[in-house]
């Protein structure tokens, strides 16, 4: 299997390669996490499960679908306060979509 990485082209300081398709599939295991842990009541959740299912990030189309749902999954990790997985989908979206 064929790694893609990319350099980040963001601010002045030389940042290390990034593993595109393992960050994009570790956002997905995120996005799971708290659809599992949804009890029925969050409409991100709800909408995540009809827009994604139990896709893992593994699809071909996973870095597109990432890329235009963007803000949502934002809001999703926001709503946890998931500082890791905001800071993951920051770089994701400059370095890879």
């Amino acid at each position: 299997m064929i790694t893609t990485t990319y350099r980040s082209i963001c601010g002045e300081e030389s940042l290390p390669y990034i593993d595109c398709d393992r960050c994009i599939r570790t956002l997905y295991a995120r996005i799971q996490h708290y659809l599992q842990q949804d009890p029925g009541d969050c409409p991100i959740c709800t909408y995540f499960r009809e827009k994604i299912g139990s896709r893992d990030g593994s699809e071909g189309d996973a870095r597109l679908l990432l890329h235009a749902q963007v803000n949502v999954v934002y809001e999703l990790f926001a709503r946890h306060d998931d500082r890791e997985a905001l800071a993951l989908l920051e770089r994701v979206e400059d370095d890879c979509c």
